[in-house]
């Protein structure tokens, strides 16, 4: 689908509101800013920096600030330079650590329950052109599915293919399993000019029927080019709780089976013998995959806890492993497809399966979302006055 990006005559939005643009080194320099200047000015003009004169037919003129490469430098803020190899072998697990990923997110808020949060707690809402109809509609945002399967892209130097160790070799020995196309097709912005946040949880997305009267609170008064009273009248899916649930399960099995079918079956999903005291002695350890069996499924009258982990004793990085249950996360059908498109790892009969951790961006992607899988499917706390808000609003 298309973004709406439908222009209306409204205010402009405050400062607050404004997204300021950055710009390289290279380009900020006066020899620069003044070649930019002259570039969009006829031949016979030429601006003189030093004097802060403007020459025309005219003669002589005092030159206006839009022309001042000085006035342009002051007001251009300068790009930030990407953050250096981290040093330490603290600094490198907690660069790879998804769970500090997700707290290091920027905070944003819950249109409903007015609840701040790092925004990967939160599932991004955006409002899309239908391709046929071209009207307006409420689709899910890319943030969760953003560089979750391995791929490759030409760069300068060859292909990319994500982070690298410390060594500076290519920690990504899979790339080549990935979708060659999601690099230049399918290459977007990270976000949309009309982007609300919603919790993270089925059943309130649920909620939100097209009838519904939260619905209006998704967007609230919003202002600015990019919106217009048209958009107010957006479609919303009877079953988006179930589309993004069908969209996450599906690119959680997608992405495992790009990484048990490459050259090194085990180079990042390990099936593990022994049971679960062997699961602390597999090497770059993150997290257990656990498909139990009919009989475990069936259940003994215990409780089941809702984020399960395991203890490693005596470890000193990754003592706590997440437990993920994929029969209840995948469900019965995407199970039956891991297990067919990859059997040389998933097959049948093997219950735990550690997935490891790698120095790729891909590879921390898929464990943020395997987390948030999780806690989608869990049921929403009660959040207090915050509740009360969207009741009162509902009557």
């Amino acid at each position: 689908m298309k973004r709406c990006r439908t222009a209306a005559s409204v205010l402009r939005p405050g400062a607050q509101f404004r997204r300021w643009a950055s710009y390289d080194k290279a380009s900020l320099t006066r020899e620069e800013l003044l070649r930019q200047v002259q570039a969009d000015l006829d031949k016979s003009i030429r601006v003189d920096a030093e004097a802060k004169t403007i020459s025309t037919s005219a003669g002589d003129l005092p030159i206006s600030p839009v022309f001042d490469p000085a006035w342009i430098q002051s007001r251009r803020r300068q790009r930030k330079p990407d953050a250096g190899k981290p040093t330490g072998r603290f600094r490198r697990k907690l660069r790879l650590n998804p769970y500090a990923r997700a707290l290091a997110t920027p905070i944003r808020t819950c249109a409903f329950t007015d609840t701040a949060l790092p925004r990967y707690f939160l599932q991004d809402i955006e409002i899309v052109s239908h391709p046929t109809t071209g009207k307006p509609w409420y689709a899910p945002g890319p943030l969760a599915f953003d560089r979750v399967r391995p791929i490759h892209y030409p760069t300068e130097g060859g292909e990319h293919t994500g982070m690298r160790n410390e060594g500076g070799k290519s920690t990504e020995g899979l790339e080549e399993g990935g979708d060659m196309s999601s690099s230049t097709e399918r290459a977007r912005p990270h976000r949309a000019p009309l982007t609300a946040y919603t919790l993270n949880r089925k059943d309130m997305l649920d909620r939100l029927g097209p009838g519904s009267k939260l619905l209006g609170q998704l967007f609230g008064p919003r202002n600015g080019t990019a919106w217009s009273p048209e958009l107010r009248r957006a479609v919303w899916r009877a079953d988006m709780g179930d589309t993004i649930l069908g969209m996450m399960r599906r690119l959680v099995v997608d992405a495992l089976v790009d990484r048990a079918t490459g050259a090194d079956l085990t180079k990042f999903v390990e099936p593990v013998e022994g049971g679960w005291d062997a699961v602390g002695k597999v090497d770059r350890r993150q997290s257990v995959l656990w498909i139990p069996s009919q009989q475990q499924e069936g259940g003994t009258g215990e409780k089941v806890l809702r984020y399960p982990t395991v203890d490693v004793p005596g470890a000193k990085y990754n003592g706590k492993m997440a437990v993920y249950n994929l029969s209840s996360l995948l469900g019965e059908e995407e199970i039956v497809r891991l297990r067919a498109s990859a059997p040389e790892v998933f097959c049948e009969g093997k219950e735990l399966f550690v997935l490891k951790s790698w120095g790729s961006q891909s590879m921390v992607n898929l464990h943020l979302l395997l987390w948030r899988l999780e806690g989608y499917l869990a049921p929403t706390p009660p959040l207090g006055n915050a509740t009360k808000k969207d009741s009162d609003r509902e009557r």
